[in-house]
């Protein structure tokens, strides 16, 4: 029989209840069911006995959503490219390339993950390589760190380098053996996605199957678009019977509610439009943008066509792998909107959470949904703050502005605690 509350834990606790509104309780108690699911959020009993897990002069916030970053590219942060395909070429292809050595992959990606928790994250969409071995390895690394994702094989049967090129067979049929071992995996926290690289690496053929592969085993599909004015000319070159970029993930099938594009920067109105009617969903990756030099996502267009979007911090090209830095970056990039902190945080949890499909599931403390969150002492953004000194507004913009890992505490899925040295110890 279920233990209604199995665990209890006592901090200063926030969540947001929607863009504008955020729940702030200063003596707050977590109750965790035995199968890591909220039975209940509010204010502390002084007159309870019950046992509890205290916190103090800590906050808890829910785990941070990352919609969009690549494994491989880890090492990849802070090279400079002139262009993102020039970025590409010297950099981040051979990164790729070297994961067919299992060897590198155990390093990269066991680093990877304990940075992902060490920052709070406990949900993420991502990418790996053309290789399956490489990707099956990154989801045994994913299930040992305990977090909760998405992981995709990258797909790519033309214009890519020989080490990374497939035939339009390989990339389907590994594709689909590697969803069929994995999607719904590790409790349900493993999922896969199909993840054709961007339009100019694939053929229509590649694009339209695993689209479909995607519908038939309700998994997802990541890939990525209108990044820059370069690649929207090497798409109208390569696919010229389209009218225009959203057209051709249209006409293969690839647009739906489980369909995450990253960046969508240079796209018409009309084209926001029908990203948001077939509620296909945006990766937003402000620092990724600025680092490359692709251009501004325009948050007010974006919205005002009624799309969903989350942040996505885009390792390589994201120089850091906190969520703290894409909310600052968000905002910074617009030129006539603002992103305050409250919505900013709303994004970071409840918003990612709806991009990533699993809303119902997490992002707030609402009875029934797991328990991921982290604990943060702000005392690591500077010694000086105090959390019983500041009120809702000026703690919500010391997280947005100053933050990053260092107030990291600790990090939890479904009321467990990760542990990042236990992925160590398990892949060394």
């Amino acid at each position: 029989m279920t233990n209604r509350a199995a665990k209890r834990f006592r901090a200063r606790i926030m969540h947001s209840l929607s863009p504008e509104k955020v729940e702030d309780i200063r003596d707050g108690v977590l109750e965790v069911d035995d199968s890591g699911r909220i039975v209940s959020f509010g204010w502390a009993d002084p007159m309870s006995n019950a046992q509890v897990q205290e916190f103090p002069s800590r906050l808890i916030i829910p785990g941070l959503v990352d919609v969009h970053s690549h494994i491989p590219q880890l090492d990849a942060r802070g090279k400079h490219g002139s262009t993102l395909l020039a970025w590409l070429d010297r950099y981040i292809l051979p990164a790729e390339m070297a994961f067919a050595e299992p060897r590198v992959v155990d390093d990269v990606a066991v680093r990877f993950f304990k940075k992902l928790i060490l920052n709070g994250t406990t949900t993420a969409g991502l990418y790996s390589t053309v290789h399956a071995e490489a990707t099956n390895r990154c989801f045994e690394i994913a299930q040992a760190a305990g977090v909760r994702c998405f992981i995709g094989k990258v797909m790519m049967d033309r214009n890519a380098p020989a080490g990374l090129l497939e035939t339009t067979a390989d990339s389907l049929g590994q594709s689909e053996a590697l969803c069929a071992k994995w999607h719904g995996a590790g409790n349900g926290r493993l999922r896969y996605a199909f993840t054709p690289r961007f339009a100019p690496t694939c053929s229509f053929e590649l694009l339209k199957d695993a689209a479909e592969l995607a519908r038939s085993a309700g998994a997802y599909l990541q890939s990525h678009i209108a990044e820059t004015l370069d690649e929207n000319d090497r798409v109208k070159e390569l696919f010229p019977g389209h009218r225009d970029y959203v057209s051709l993930f249209e006409d293969a099938g690839c647009l739906g509610p489980r369909t995450i594009l990253a960046h969508a920067i240079h796209l018409s109105d009309d084209e926001y439009r029908r990203l948001a009617a077939s509620d296909t969903k945006i990766a937003h990756c402000p620092t990724s943008n600025f680092f490359l030099k692709s251009g501004r996502m325009s948050v007010r267009r974006v919205e005002g066509a009624g799309c969903a979007y989350g942040f996505g911090t885009d390792v390589g090209a994201g120089t850091s792998m906190s969520i703290f830095t894409e909310m600052r970056h968000a905002d910074y990039a617009q030129d006539e909107h603002s992103i305050p902190p409250a919505k900013a945080l709303w994004l970071a949890t409840m918003g990612g959470a709806a991009v990533m499909s699993m809303d119902s599931e997490i992002g707030n403390f609402a009875p029934g949904k797991f328990a991921d969150f982290c604990v943060l002492d702000i005392s690591g953004i500077d010694p000086v703050y105090r959390l019983d000194a500041l009120d809702t507004d000026e703690l919500l913009s010391l997280l947005m502005y100053r933050g990053d890992s260092q107030m990291i505490e600790s990090t939890y899925v479904a009321g467990e605690r990760l542990d990042v040295d236990a992925i160590s110890r398990a892949f060394s």
